[in-house]
């Protein structure tokens, strides 16, 4: 792993948080002893050890502290500050913002970014999503994917 950059290893540790999770949802779905669910067991028991491998490689690279961001639960909003440049909407996504929050501008993405870079802007995380509030608005923020879901 010394060949990968701390900034490629985070990326890839984001990617697979990302499917442990919905690799998660779609097992569920299926019931054991069927070869769906056999195939997601395995997929999961890989990126488990994938996880724990790149956890365990960042750990000799960074801080203690630096790690901490990477927990999937963590609230520490530098996460999302150094990762606002992935941030990213689909075309419902930008129509629902523009008529949520009456907003007249072309490009809903800049306007959410610098809301969110704003010094007044209260950032949570629950679960699989960030909550940015500013101003008078509630922007809410895929963690995994960095989709803007919605703003009211």
């Amino acid at each position: 792993m010394e060949n990968y950059k701390p900034e490629e290893l985070t990326e890839a540790l984001r990617a697979i948080n990302s499917i442990i999770h919905k690799c998660e949802i779609a097992q569920k779905k299926f019931p054991e002893g069927k070869s769906q669910h056999t195939l997601l067991k395995n997929r999961l028991k890989t990126m488990y050890i994938s996880k724990a491998l790149i956890t365990e490689a960042l750990s000799k690279i960074k801080p203690f502290a630096e790690q901490q961001s990477l927990s999937d639960n963590n609230c520490n909003s530098d996460l999302l500050l150094s990762n606002l440049d992935h941030l990213h909407t689909t075309d419902l996504g930008a129509e629902r913002i523009r008529k949520n929050l009456h907003l007249d501008t072309d490009d809903v993405v800049d306007w959410c970014r610098e809301k969110i870079k704003a010094s007044n802007a209260s950032i949570t995380r629950k679960g699989k999503n960030w909550y940015i509030t500013v101003d008078t608005c509630k922007i809410t923020v895929n963690a995994y994917s960095y989709t803007i879901i919605t703003a009211h």
